[in-house]
C-alpha cells in the first residue's frame, strides 16, 4: 500500500511539478524571442514610412556644388532639387556649359549619378591656332612676285644674284640684272630671247625644273648654236 502510494505521488510529482517549473523556465524565453522579432518588424516598418514620408531615392552629386556628396530625395524630385540639396552651384562653376547640356528639369532616379564640371575644365588651349593664324595672314599679306612652277613654290625676286655653282654664267648674270630665269620665267618671257619661238619656249616651260643653263641642250630644237644666242640672257 506505502508502494502503490509512493508510486501515484512520483507520477503526480514528474507531471506537474516538474513539468510546470519547465514551462515557467521556457515561458520567458520564447517571449524574449517574440519580442526581438516584433521589434525587428517594427524597425522595417518604421524604416518603409520613412522612405515613404520623403527618402525614396539616393543621388550622388559632385563636381562643382557647394556642398557635394549624397542626397536623399523624394521619388518625383527633380536634378534641380538635387542641386538645391547640395547647396547650389559653386562660384566656379561651369554654368553656361551646364545651361546649355544639362537639363535641370530631368526627373531624378534612385542611385543616380550626377557631375557638374567647373569652368578650368572647360578651357580650350588655342596657342597653336593662333600661331598658326598668324602664318596664314602672313600669307595673305605678304606681296607674290613669282608665279609657282613644277618645282615646291617659293616666294624669290627674280632679280637675285644666281648661285655660283653656274660658273659658266656667273660673270654674266651678276652684271645682268635682267636676266630671264628660265625656271620661272613665263611664256612671253621667253620668246623675247634670241632663237627662241612660241614652241621652244612651251618646250622649255615643259621641261622645267632646270639645275643649269646647259640643261637646256636637253630642250628639243636647242643646240648649242641656239643656246649660245641667248646663253648670257638667261639664268637661273
Amino acid at each position: 500500500m506505502v508502494s502503490l502510494i509512493s508510486f501515484l505521488f512520483g507520477v503526480f510529482f514528474d507531471h506537474y511539478i516538474l513539468q510546470k517549473s519547465f514551462d515557467l523556465e521556457q515561458k520567458p524565453q520564447e517571449e524574449l524571442e517574440i519580442l526581438l522579432q516584433e521589434e525587428e518588424e517594427g524597425k522595417k516598418k518604421d524604416k518603409l514610412i520613412s522612405k515613404e514620408e520623403g527618402c525614396s531615392i539616393y543621388v550622388d552629386v559632385s563636381g562643382s556644388l557647394r556642398n557635394p556628396g549624397v542626397y536623399c530625395l523624394e521619388s518625383n524630385a527633380l536634378i534641380i532639387d538635387a542641386v538645391n540639396k547640395a547647396g547650389g552651384f559653386s562660384k566656379d562653376a561651369a554654368t553656361k556649359f551646364i545651361s546649355r547640356k544639362i537639363n535641370l528639369a530631368q526627373p531624378l532616379i534612385d542611385n543616380q549619378k550626377l557631375y557638374f564640371p567647373f569652368e578650368n575644365e572647360l578651357i580650350c588651349q588655342l596657342e597653336p591656332l593662333v600661331e598658326e593664324s598668324k602664318k596664314i595672314e602672313n600669307m595673305f599679306v605678304t606681296p607674290v612676285t613669282t608665279l609657282p612652277t613644277t618645282e615646291p613654290y617659293s616666294d624669290t625676286d627674280q632679280n637675285t644674284t644666281p648661285s655660283s655653282s653656274n660658273s659658266g654664267t656667273d660673270s654674266t648674270n651678276e652684271n645682268n640684272t635682267q636676266c630671264v630665269n628660265i625656271n620661272t620665267a613665263t611664256k612671253e618671257q621667253l620668246v623675247t630671247l634670241n632663237g627662241v619661238g612660241e614652241v621652244t619656249a612651251e618646250k622649255i616651260i615643259q621641261g622645267r625644273p632646270y639645275s643649269k643653263v646647259e640643261d637646256l641642250l636637253n630642250v628639243s630644237g636647242i643646240g648649242e648654236a641656239t643656246l649660245n644666242k641667248f646663253k648670257d640672257q638667261v639664268c637661273i
